[in-house]
């Protein structure tokens, strides 16, 4: 069942620009692995779940991303890949490297003698990947353990929030201020429209932190770094495109930033 609605929901994502302006793409790239077909499909469906779960963007077709496994998450990128990658419309790609995914039957313990059961190691990688910089953004490691008749899928369930958190706390979708709506007496910004609306999925009292994007460069490698300014809550969704926030924190800041125009980008803070 779920793997019929990963095919629905995949083969409608449109790639058109307009449609990669309002709502972000991101892919999950074939992971590398030489374990068992069944097992690395399962911990790759595992992870689709997980970004599907995501507001803010829509999923690529995992068969569009087949040339891009080998090119990203790497010291030397191919350019080529991340060029691909680039054309999707694709803000971040998830790798994933499968060290260890097996069944195997082993003797166990038990009141009445001895007797084998199944027993199930999973161990795997995951990285998110930047596709404009092509450098890796976040990477951690799973493992997982399960026994008995179902001990592979007893072992990856397990896994399943820690996948769920490593996705949600990694994967942000960064929107725009398109201008300040109302300002205090004092030069605040009080309401903010911001650059996306119902296609995001966003509804009313969502939050968002403000903060400004700079690049630094240190030790000779190029950083971005994200200074917070405030806080904006979701008072109105307008259309597909746009939606209208009250400023909870930092108006003076946020407004100093955007008629400043430096960089300011918003990220969702609710779950």
């Amino acid at each position: 069942m779920t793997k019929r609605v990963l095919s629905v929901l995949c083969g409608i994502v449109a790639f058109s620009s307009a449609f990669a302006q309002n709502k972000n793409l991101i892919g999950v790239a074939p992971f590398k692995s030489a374990g068992r077909t069944e097992y690395v499909t399962a911990i790759q469906d595992a992870v689709y779940d997980a970004t599907l779960k995501l507001r803010g963007f829509s999923l690529i077709d995992k068969n569009k991303l087949e040339q891009i496994k080998a090119g990203v998450g790497q010291t030397n990128p191919d350019g080529g890949a991340i060029a691909q990658a680039k054309s999707l419309g694709a803000q971040y790609i998830v790798t994933g490297n499968i060290l260890k995914a097996s069944v195997e039957t082993k003797p166990s313990n038990l009141p009445l003698g001895i007797t084998n059961t199944n027993v199930s190691e999973v161990l795997f990688d995951l990285a998110v990947v930047d596709v404009n910089t092509g450098e890796e953004v976040a990477t951690s490691r799973f493992t997982g353990a399960g026994r008995g008749k179902s001990a592979f899928e007893d072992a990856l369930k397990g896994l399943e929030p820690e996948i769920d958190k490593f996705v949600r706390d990694n994967l942000k979708s960064a929107v725009s201020i398109a201008q300040i709506e109302e300002k205090s007496s004092n030069g605040d910004a009080i309401r903010v429209l911001i650059v996306a609306g119902s296609l995001a999925g966003l509804k009313e009292q969502d939050e968002f932190r403000v903060y400004e994007l700079t690049d630094l460069t240190v030790d000779g490698k190029k950083m971005h770094r994200k200074k917070t300014l405030g806080k904006i809550a979701v008072a109105k969704v307008e259309d597909e495109n746009f939606s209208v926030c009250l400023v909870k924190e930092g108006g003076a800041d946020i407004a100093k930033k955007v008629e400043g125009g430096a960089k300011i980008k918003c990220e969702i803070i609710t779950e």
